[in-house]
């Protein structure tokens, strides 16, 4: 399970479907029942506003909408909206990520905010933590970086095939009315840049950079466009993101 929040929650969002969550009883009324109603940004778009990372394009006002298919064939779709605000004198990137469930088979509606800032060409996440309901019990989650987490490299970095980097985090999980549980062990997440690609999704054909990203044993391999950023993901495991429709953002020859 460690490995999968891993995996699910780095440039990008949660691949788990978290079914054991639905054993817990703790259906306080106290705990809010998220909403269906999709996400929206709350910064206007600036189509002249200059990205820090062309693969990760934190664009303010921005859309990406993907479709969800977990492993399981349950399906679902994934929205991301970006919004640029000031914490403690700092420009922030709140990338926010509402995932919901089309099969009606877990009744999952999970929302997860990363914080990332600018270090030149460079993207560093700040902040991650994730509310996801099933059946309504709420489970919520919070990485606390250990060291600097280096979302995305510089472009002539990660254009080098072969490039490595990683970081870790500690783990909190709460589920339903439990306490917080912190995992006791930091989780290290490897990354390694494997050349680019032609990928087809349902927004178009890309040429995307490869990444392969581990936790353990466990793998995923995410396609980066430029200009657009995630345009397809695989887990091992058989869960597969692909791009539907972007707005406020756009390719990169």
């Amino acid at each position: 399970m460690l490995c999968a929040l891993a995996l699910a929650g780095c440039n990008g969002t949660n691949t788990n479907t978290n079914t054991s969550a639905t054993a817990n009883s703790n259906t306080d009324s106290t705990i809010p029942v998220a909403s269906k109603d999709p996400i929206k940004s709350e910064t206007p778009p600036d189509p002249n506003f200059k990205l820090c990372n062309p693969y990760l394009p934190l664009a303010p006002g921005s859309e990406a909408l993907y479709s969800i298919i977990y492993s399981s064939k349950l399906t679902a779709d994934a929205r991301v909206v970006v919004d640029l605000k000031e914490e403690n004198g700092q420009k922030v990137f709140v990338e926010r990520t509402q995932i919901i469930d089309k099969s009606g088979g877990y009744e999952k509606n999970e929302v997860e905010v990363k914080k990332y800032a600018c270090d030149g060409e460079r993207v560093r996440l700040v902040h991650f933590n994730t509310e996801n309901w099933v059946q309504n019990v709420l489970n919520r989650s919070q990485w606390k970086f250990r060291t600097d987490a280096v979302a995305m490299p510089k472009p002539a970095e990660i254009e080098r095939k072969g490039f490595t980097w990683s970081y870790s985090f500690m783990l909190s999980i709460q589920r339903g009315n439990d306490p917080p549980v912190n995992v006791p062990e930091p989780i290290f997440i490897f990354f390694e840049t494997a050349g680019e690609e032609e990928v087809v999704v349902p927004a178009g054909r890309f040429k995307a950079l490869k990444v392969i990203r581990k936790v353990g044993k466990s793998e995923v391999i995410d396609y980066y466009a430029r200009g657009l950023g995630l345009v397809r993901r695989q887990a091992a495991e058989g869960t597969s993101w692909e791009l539907k429709e972007y707005a406020g953002i756009k390719p990169m020859e």
